[in-house]
């Protein structure tokens, strides 16, 4: 196959390590609180639309409406993934060999990580079931997500010892993280204050926050501050 998935390197903070995304919001099925999403409009210029129960902004969908390479390329991503998906048997072995191909080309030996989505999410069970064998089939890198479709990880799924999820608060599903299944999960606040109160009246302690995906290693639920351009007044409206 010479058609191959775009990937970036990561900055300072995210220090050898491989990224791949998806479009923000139309690969995120569970997304609730922060589900928004970039879409051309009747100027043919890409906006943003926010979903029904949205809350905050998705930074992700915002970087895709400010920077049309950013959103073709997570489009190009997207449409080659369905691609091999459609077109697969049983086992979806076009697309395992498409991602494992496609981080072939893009690594260097100081990676030693591979962010799945810092855009995006698992749209479907056999989408995930390809990450999971790429993890199986690169034990010297670390995996890591987070993730709102947490139902996708059910007792059924054999996550291998490489592959680490961080449940994503403000889903659909976030019953599954209050009911315990989930026990390293990321809430986002709009302050470290706000990231010890919230701490304090759900775990008992202080949220952590972090700044350079460090915790997402650890077993531990955290903060992550929001970030990205928000709807007009929403620091406004914190205020009052």
């Amino acid at each position: 196959m010479n058609d191959l998935l775009k990937m970036s390197k990561g900055n300072k903070k995210l220090k050898n390590t491989l990224i791949f995304d998806l479009p923000a919001g139309k690969t995120c099925p569970m997304a609730n609180e922060c589900h928004s999403y970039a879409v051309m409009n009747e100027k043919n210029k890409l906006t943003v639309k926010d979903g029904d129960n949205n809350k905050f902004r998705c930074f992700a969908a915002s970087q895709e409406a400010q920077y049309p390479n950013v959103y073709k390329a997570r489009k190009y991503n997207f449409d080659l993934i369905k691609k091999t998906l459609d077109n697969d048997y049983a086992i979806p072995l076009k697309s395992i060999r498409l991602i494992q191909n496609s981080i072939k080309k893009h690594i260097n030996k100081n990676i030693d990580k591979v962010r799945i989505h810092s855009s995006g999410d698992f749209f479907n069970g056999r989408y995930l079931s390809v990450w999971l064998a790429v993890a199986r089939l690169n034990p010297q890198l670390k995996f890591y997500c987070y993730s709102k479709s947490l139902h996708l990880f059910g007792t059924n799924i054999s996550i291998p010892d490489n592959f680490f999820l961080t449940a994503s608060m403000g889903s659909k599903l976030d019953r599954l993280i209050h009911a315990g299944y989930f026990k390293r999960y990321a809430i986002v606040v709009n302050s470290e204050d706000e990231a010890i109160k919230k701490g304090i009246e759900h775990i008992g302690k202080p949220y952590e926050i972090d700044k350079d995906d460090s915790l997402c290693f650890k077993k531990d639920p955290f903060a992550l501050l929001i970030h990205g351009t928000q709807k007009k007044g929403y620091f406004k409206n914190l205020k009052k």
